[in-house]
């Protein structure tokens, strides 16, 4: 008999949990919920702003991505205009559904190299260097590409929830040629970007959380499945399309001592009063670098004058609170290439999809698994001679560990060009996305209003220092040698869209009009000193915990001290996992309450 998943309205809710995790389209909510209920004397909630989704076109890699899908598991907030990118208003996404932006992304698994987290252990992070959260990483991690038998101690290989992989063969014809192509510019080979013994840059074969089955492997579907959910019932519960107003924050002895006492939530649909529910323990944000700060910042808890004028009681005066927001900007360079070596053929030739389907569905193999990026590539720009080919004067120079050699570009070639475009021209493309991996533009997040339902103003401030500007030169001028290789080595490519030409105006002219978001946000609510040197300073200490408010932590990419020279998801699920052994840490004195029935408010 059919059973669906089991969740529980706002009005009957309990009056008290122990843990609260407000997911709110955060990737990292289904961790939290499943490694804090795995002790059935603790009562956890879960809230969601949205819903569950869990049709068979949410699960098909290519279908169910932000560009793909019909957008109801996609969030969207408008930058304001960006004053150095032309007055754009760009729309930035996120994720509306349990497992947040990992059910709309490209699925994209990738670590960084341990530098990554050794600088922050080097800034003072205790507990973050990579020799720390390394096993965090294979906790989660089923890498379906490694023998069991034989596998490294830095892979996951059984039983653990969340399966990556990477494609066996080659889809694209271009792919071969760039890895060739690199390889003559000094950029060598990686087989597995998640070793942490290779090199500190390199073109390299992506990983995709794909499960075995060839179904987008979810925070959602890996660690809250309906079958868990079911089993856990008792003490953990999911409310959905509910969302947190602000958290209760008790205040005694004056202002020396604040706690998070539970959340004031409603529900997203109606017009239903807002009800206070209890946190025995703790109240945990996994809403993401958007919607965190923006629930801190209704609950009084940020840039106090700020606060003020929006009529908010201050309950912690901290500048950090959406402050430092950052992003990878990209500017894709992109080129015609023969239309069976891109994924716009499907929409070309629509009869295509029914072989894809018929692929899919019988042998888990085409198009449908979403094979829009294959590789990728990673330098250092201090590396480039004079032809941007990089020379590594030393070992030292390749060693992945050292934070002086955390990649500063990333080159992706993406097998995609406009529709019209492509009819146009009978034929497909490619897009070079070129991203400065440590940007140094940093935006904000604010309110727009004291009403929860009023989406916060966010401005990204793209592009406002040279340095930024500069690095986008180097990747484009690297991109733009890279073609020239490629062609040598007989692979048709045409410039498309491309910079008028070399010189720095017009380069600059084409990264203003053509630059976008690559949905990376991070660093809202980062882990730092509450006074750290910078006008903002941080928000959280090293376990996560808010500054001078006791029972409240963040565990999302917002807590980042600074934007990974990577992609985000993984590192997002590390940080979930170490942040559910913390709390466990802190509160193993305190035996759990299962959630008690009788409490339920009717």
């Amino acid at each position: 008999m059919f059973s669906s998943f089991p969740v529980v309205s706002v009005a009957n809710l309990a009056e008290s949990y122990d843990y609260i995790i407000v997911a709110g389209g955060g990737t990292a909510g289904c961790v939290l919920a499943n490694r804090l209920s795995e002790d059935e004397r603790a009562s956890v909630l879960l809230v969601e702003r949205g819903g569950i989704q869990d049709g068979w076109i949410s699960r098909i890699p290519l279908l169910s991505s932000h560009f793909a899908s019909d957008g109801s598991r996609t969030r969207i907030w408008k930058s304001t205009p960006q004053t150095n990118a032309n007055g754009r208003v760009f729309e930035l996404a996120g994720g509306k559904s349990l497992g947040g932006s990992s059910r709309i992304n490209a699925m994209l698994y990738t670590r960084g190299i341990p530098a990554e987290y050794n600088s922050w252990s080097q800034a003072g992070r205790d507990g973050w260097s990579y020799n720390d959260i390394q096993p965090y990483f294979v906790k989660s991690e089923t890498d379906l590409d490694q023998d069991p038998r034989n596998a490294s101690d830095f892979h996951g290989t059984t039983g653990c929830e969340w399966q990556n992989r990477s494609y066996q063969q080659s889809v694209w014809g271009h792919t071969e040629p760039i890895i060739k192509a690199s390889e003559a510019m000094g950029v060598p080979y990686v087989d597995d970007l998640n070793s942490p013994l290779h090199p500190s840059h390199g073109c390299a074969k992506m990983h995709f959380t794909i499960d075995r089955h060839g179904y987008r492997s979810s925070t959602f579907s890996a660690f809250l499945p309906k079958q868990l959910a079911q089993e856990r019932s008792k003490n953990l519960h999911v409310c959905v399309h509910a969302v947190v107003c602000k958290i209760d924050i008790e205040t005694t002895d004056g202002e020396h001592c604040r706690r998070a006492r539970g959340v004031h939530v409603r529900s997203a649909k109606g017009r239903m009063a807002r009800r206070l529910v209890h946190a025995r323990k703790e109240v945990i944000l996994a809403s993401g670098p958007i919607s965190s700060p923006h629930v801190l910042m209704l609950s009084g808890i940020g840039p106090a004058s700020h606060l003020r004028e929006h009529g908010i009681a201050v309950v912690k005066d901290l500048p950090g609170v959406g402050s430092h927001l950052q992003d990878h900007l990209g500017v894709a360079v992109q080129y015609r290439v023969p239309l069976r070596d891109s994924v716009i053929q499907l929409q070309l030739r629509p009869w295509l999809i029914l072989k894809e389907l018929f692929l899919y569905i019988l042998f888990g193999t085409g198009l449908l698994l979403a094979p829009v990026l294959e590789l990728s590539i990673f330098l250092q720009s201090r590396l480039f001679d004079d032809k941007y080919h990089i020379v590594t004067p030393s070992k030292t120079d390749e060693d992945a560990s050292l934070p002086h050699n955390i990649p500063d570009i990333e080159v992706m070639p993406i097998a995609w060009r406009d529709i019209a475009a492509a009819q146009a021209d009978n034929d497909g493309g490619i897009g070079f996305l070129c991203i400065p991996l440590r940007p140094t533009s940093t935006g904000t997040v604010r309110l727009a209003s004291s009403d929860p339902l009023d989406e916060p103003v966010v401005d990204l401030n793209y592009l406002s220092t040279e340095y930024d500007m500069d690095m986008f030169r180097k990747a484009i001028r690297f991109t733009r040698k890279l073609k020239d290789e490629i062609v040598a080595r007989g692979y048709n490519m045409i410039d498309y869209l491309v910079p008028a030409s070399d010189a720095d105006a017009d380069v600059d002219a084409f990264i203003r009009r053509v630059c976008q978001t690559s949905y990376h946000y991070s660093s809202t609510c980062r882990m730092a000193p509450e006074e750290d040197g910078t006008r903002s300073g941080g928000v959280l200490d090293d376990r996560l915990r808010v500054h001078g408010v006791r029972g409240l932590r963040v565990a999302d990419s917002s807590a980042f001290p600074h934007i990974l020279s990577t992609h985000l998801a993984a590192a997002t699920v590390a940080l979930a996992e170490k942040c559910a052994d913390m709390i466990k840490e802190d509160n193993a004195e305190a035996p759990g309450n299962a959630i008690d029935v009788a409490e339920k408010k009717s």
